[in-house]
């Protein structure tokens, strides 16, 4: 069983926690590779060197830098580096959710029609690897250690300019080791999911032939604003002169400066609902089931995406619309390579199915917006089926905002806590579903808070895992250990 991982190395939980008294239900194999905390020493070493860069002590003059020449720090490492991004095109994902789904889609629609390509996500679940992908493998072991070998003179002189250009951080370096490897491997196409925002991001550094820009809401408020327009002229900072803008339905303030934005750069903007749009033949199929794809070139019938959720097939059109505008005349992008594209992609951690009996469902809707969707979804799918929650998220994030737009599918939350330096108190989460009116428990170890909603629900009932792709890849670890 190929699997996946966490923000970085952390003790896992052990198999052996699921105690004598229960037996596991049959989990469905996910494509990742192992965990992090089964890899090789070496290995280890590499992945924490790059986590150094953004855990040194800075002064309150190296992060104004570190913010304000970001984009010049980027740019001067990737000069050092050969400028590894000149080999291959490149689309951009921003966005405040959606972002690597939509570029999970799109790379697997190019894929299938035969266009050799990178991606690159954040965050990971359990491996660092799982951000670096190329043509169906994620990066190995010995690929990353030696792409970081190569790299090490040019962060040297950057670092020594940090006076000037801020200090490296983690992403600076995750960034530049993706593009080394897509060059070294020969890519034709990478997408490239955004960091925080888009104007300011180090991602913004290269020159997109084509952008996605998913839906916006309220997300790292400290950074990119604290309004939704605001946000949203942020994320606009990736569009360019003349190329195709694929973007997600948006609350109208973000509209409205999205396309004053596009205006500005000159970009052609296209939007879901107006330019293109999807719909389901069957009123029971909006989450799951053949939809219909239609666009300014004509009508897609029949299609069947691998992943759930009506939100997914608003990221599903984005993806299509953009492999529509990139799609080559001497290297076509068909009808049959989108078909077998939304067919085979997998995303885990977004509505994944880990098991049948029970129905056990992982996602890592993180704040109000992804709630939000996920919320709808499920309403949908489990009509009305009670859900036991497993609930874990940051403490940067708002937890009632976030629980209440799930308190309508859920029958009880089982409040815990990911291994992340930075997971909630679960008694914050226990309060907030008690001041929902919905029944509530505290199981602080996440291997622990699934057994005890195995234990709990209903026959007929389904598990739902969610709050923080931390936890999820905390409880895809102990399942692929358990497994």
């Amino acid at each position: 069983m190929k699997i996946v991982g966490t923000a970085r190395p952390h003790p896992a939980p052990r198999p052996e926690e699921k105690g004598p008294s229960l037996r596991l239900p049959t989990i469905i194999p996910w494509d990742l590779p192992c965990p992090d905390s089964v890899a090789s020493p070496e290995y280890l070493q590499a992945v924490a060197e790059i986590w150094r860069f953004s855990e040194t002590e800075r002064s309150p003059e190296q992060r104004r830098l570190g913010v304000e020449r970001k984009l010049d720090r980027m740019r001067a490492l990737l000069s050092l580096l050969g400028t590894p991004q000149a080999a291959f095109r490149t689309v951009l994902v921003a966005g405040t959710k959606g972002k690597g789904s939509i570029a999970a889609i799109l790379t697997s629609i190019l894929q299938a029609a035969g266009y050799r390509v990178g991606r690159y996500t954040q965050p990971h679940l359990y491996s660092y690897r799982e951000r670096i992908w190329v043509a169906g493998d994620y990066i190995a072991q010995e690929a990353l250690i030696e792409a970081l070998d190569g790299m090490r003179p040019a962060l040297d002189l950057v670092q020594r300019e940090a006076a000037q250009l801020g200090p490296l951080t983690t992403f600076d370096v995750g960034t530049a080791l993706a593009l080394m490897h897509f060059a070294r491997s020969q890519v034709e196409i990478a997408v490239v999911e955004v960091g925080v925002g888009g104007a300011n991001d180090a991602t913004n550094a290269l020159e997109p032939v084509a952008v996605a820009i998913g839906p916006i809401g309220l997300d790292h408020l400290d950074v990119l604003g604290s309004t939704v327009a605001e946000v949203a002229h942020q994320k606009a900072g990736v569009m360019r002169m003349g190329i195709e803008v694929a973007v997600g339905r948006q609350e109208p303030s973000a509209a409205a400066v999205l396309a004053e934005e596009a205006s500005a750069h000159g970009a052609r903007m296209q939007y879901l609902g107006v330019d293109f749009d999807w719909w389901a033949e069957r009123s029971d199929a909006t989450c799951a089931g053949p939809f219909t794809f239609r666009d300014v070139d004509g009508v897609l019938a029949d299609l069947h995406l691998g992943l759930i959720g009506h939100f997914q097939r608003d990221n599903a059109a984005q993806a299509i619309a953009l492999a529509r505008g990139i799609s080559d005349p001497s290297h076509p992008i068909g009808l049959d390579s989108i078909r077998a594209g939304l067919a085979m992609v997998q995303w885990p951690g977004r509505v994944q199915i880990v098991a049948r009996q029970p129905l056990t469902i992982l996602d890592g809707a993180h704040n109000q917006t992804a709630a939000q969707a996920l919320g709808r979804t499920l309403r949908d799918y489990l009509d009305g089926r009670p859900a036991t929650l497993v609930v874990g998220m940051s403490d940067t994030k708002d937890v009632a905002a976030t629980l209440a737009e799930l308190a309508g599918i859920a029958d009880r939350v089982i409040a815990t806590q990911s291994s992340h330096p930075r997971a909630c108190d679960p008694e914050q989460i226990a309060a907030a579903a008690d001041h929902l009116g919905i029944p509530t428990e505290i199981r602080p170890g996440p291997a622990d808070a699934l057994l005890r909603a195995w234990e709990l629900v209903e026959p007929d009932g389904a598990v739902l895992v969610t709050g923080s792709l931390f936890l999820v890849g905390d409880v895809l670890e102990y399942l692929w250990r358990a497994g």
